[in-house]
């Protein structure tokens, strides 16, 4: 599953919670900030999944043969 995400505040703020949340998720995202307008801080944007949904524990295509060294 993965949720996209909108952060809004202080650029070292944000820098903070992409860091913290890319120890425990795969995060992608969040490398280009915006201006909020109308209002202080900037905005950035991110993609967040949970490392597990990554992987497949079983073959996409069971009949598809194995890959020759």
């Amino acid at each position: 599953m993965t949720v996209k995400v909108r952060l809004s505040g202080d650029p070292a703020e944000i820098e903070q919670l992409i860091t913290f949340l890319s120890g425990r998720f795969d995060v992608a995202g969040g490398e280009r900030h915006y201006p909020n307008r109308g209002s202080f801080g900037v905005r950035a944007y991110l993609e967040v999944r949970h490392p597990a949904d990554g992987v497949r524990p079983e073959r996409i295509h069971p009949q598809r043969k194995e890959i020759e060294p």
